[in-house]
């Protein structure tokens, strides 16, 4: 045991230096502690491949905005925002155009939308039941 009570990991290094009584460290998972190095080469190889991947990040500075769809799908539907349940809205892209999937619910209906993202017009809506599955 070490001073303080804590108890001290140690493994002899391998070869001669084992027998003159020469120990490393040991981290608390037993490891030796040469991780670290290697952990940030991991990190910042992630960081490199992912950066190229950043233009692909979808965003809606180019487009009609998310407020936008959202209102041109309330209209549609003849709901209010106030009425709205469960609103979600992504976007995405469809045949390599940028759409806005929004989606609610209202009193007794679910609704789906997908809006062109430039032009504001709805390219598909789905209606049902609420509970109902269908498309």
């Amino acid at each position: 045991m070490a001073k303080g009570g804590k108890h001290l990991n140690t493994q002899p290094h391998r070869g001669s230096s084992a027998r003159h009584g020469h120990t490393r460290r040991r981290s608390r998972s037993g490891r030796l502690r040469t991780g670290a190095p290697q952990m940030l080469i991991m990190l910042l190889l992630c960081l490199f491949m992912i950066s190229p991947l950043r233009g692909c990040i979808l965003s809606d500075g180019d487009f009609i905005g998310y407020n936008a769809a959202q209102e041109i799908a309330f209209g549609d539907a003849g709901i209010s925002q106030d009425k709205a349940n469960n609103i979600s809205m992504e976007m995405i892209k469809l045949d390599g155009q940028m759409c806005y999937k929004v989606q609610f619910s209202g009193s007794v209906t679910d609704y789906r939308y997908i809006i062109d993202a430039d032009s504001g017009d709805i390219l598909a809506q789905v209606f049902y039941r609420s509970g109902e599955t269908g498309n």
